[in-house]
């Protein structure tokens, strides 16, 4: 993980080590009740081939359905080889298949409904593979898209790590993220809700967000940088916007650059 400070940005390239998801459904089975929602992210495989992808985020799913209350399905992280390539043709259309078929298991074997699935997409395809992309995921029943992941550009930096490999993320994402969020709103007509996520440091970043089709923000690379006063920033900015414009809430801002 490589700080770079005059770009406001991080490159890493830590990929998902983690201790499995054994120790994970364990951790959480010990822990308290929560009343934050717990979003599980789930992916291959470093040594999984992707022709076999599909029964990684199903074998993730089997052991952590009781424990998470949404699932993201990564098929975006630049530091897990090949795994963008899933995010392309039949690989992910047989990817997101399983996912659903599992999770429609899981719910029949648990009780109650399907818990809400969401897909996280990297900034760097072309128009034409973000609709094809988008056209997928919408198909397969999926509950919403994160959009993004981090990037592989490196435009306009001037830090010396600039030169690490791995996603970067933080201020230089703002814009793309942005786009693109604008982008997927378009596609899905506004009928699939958006996590808007990349380079938000101020509460315009994340208004921009929401106007542009985004229902909720994620923040990261900010937290770093400005630590735990910015969630008040976030909020209170937030709020001074919508009054601004005339909204009582969030979602009467939501996708509002399109009307």
């Amino acid at each position: 993980l490589f700080r770079l400070p005059p770009d406001e940005a991080l490159v890493n390239r830590m990929g998902f080590n983690n201790e499995g998801t054994a120790a994970m459904a364990q951790r959480l089975a010990d822990g308290k009740k929560r009343s934050i929602p717990i979003a599980v992210n789930i992916g291959k495989n470093k040594s999984t081939p992707n022709e076999l992808a599909h029964e990684d985020y199903r074998a993730c799913i089997k052991a952590l359905y009781t424990y998470g209350d949404f699932f993201v399905v990564n098929i975006s992280s630049p530091n897990t080889p090949d795994l963008r390539a899933l995010q392309h043709g039949d690989e992910l259309r047989l990817l997101l298949s399983t996912v659903m078929e599992e999770m429609r298991s899981q719910a029949k074997a648990n009780g109650g409904a399907v818990k809400p699935v969401l897909v996280k997409i990297a900034p760097d395809m072309t128009n034409e593979q973000l609709a094809y992309t988008v056209e997928t995921i919408a198909a397969s029943g999926v509950n919403g898209i994160i959009a993004s992941n981090t990037t592989l550009s490196r435009e306009g930096l001037r830090h010396p790590h600039a030169s690490e490999t791995g996603g970067l993320s933080g201020r230089p994402l703002k814009e793309r993220s942005t786009e693109v969020i604008r982008k997927v709103y378009r596609l899905t007509g506004g009928k699939l809700p958006i996590i808007g996520s990349g380079g938000i440091f101020t509460a315009d970043d994340a208004y921009d967000k929401i106007r542009a089709g985004a229902s909720l923000v994620e923040i990261y690379t900010a937290y770093i940088y400005r630590g735990p006063v910015l969630l008040r920033e976030l909020t209170y900015g937030m709020k001074a916007l919508l009054h601004r414009d005339g909204y009582h809430t969030i979602a009467d801002a939501v996708g509002a650059d399109h009307r």
